[in-house]
């Protein structure tokens, strides 16, 4: 196989590679939050998080209480008793915010925004708890600019085989 057809050939590779990257920047996101207690108050940490449209969203009682995750306002969340060390889990159908609170521990409140499918997530309200996962916007324009100077690279090399 000739050398131009090797370079073009890692050309190809090299924009499949970087099409398949942009395209789970649109995956559905998870989240999670927890469960605890600080002062003698138990809390939602994060208090706000973000979840594209199908994301699902995992709360972990890591406090000594039960507690709930109950809609504010409607019937969107509903979760049983939580335990301590249990998890309750949701995926979200339909864009908005959803609020909620604990039935048990009316004081604690906490709200989820759902975003369109491959909108980028905003930064969480708290540092101390990690509200998402995922590939983030910072690393996708990272690796477009791999792919770009990649590609360039390719071209020069296929230039210069000619």
């Amino acid at each position: 196989m000739g050398r131009r057809r090797q370079i073009g050939i890692a050309a190809v590779g090299a924009v499949a590679a970087l099409l398949t990257l942009i395209g789970s920047v649109g995956a559905a996101s998870t989240a999670h939050v927890s469960i605890g207690e600080a002062a003698n108050r138990y809390h939602f940490s994060p208090t706000t998080t973000f979840v594209n449209i199908g994301g699902t969203v995992t709360w972990t009682n890591g406090s000594d209480a039960a507690h709930t995750v109950t809609s504010d306002s409607g019937s969107e969340l509903a979760s049983p008793t939580v335990n301590a060390g249990k998890s309750f889990s949701h995926t979200f159908a339909a864009t908005g915010t959803f609020t909620y609170h604990c039935t048990i521990h009316t004081y604690m409140t906490g709200k989820v925004v759902v975003l369109a499918a491959g909108a980028a997530l905003p930064a969480t309200d708290t540092a101390t708890t990690p509200a998402t996962t995922g590939l983030n916007v910072g690393l996708a324009g990272l690796l477009v600019l791999l792919a770009v100077g990649g590609g360039t690279f390719a071209l020069r090399r296929l230039r210069r085989a000619a």
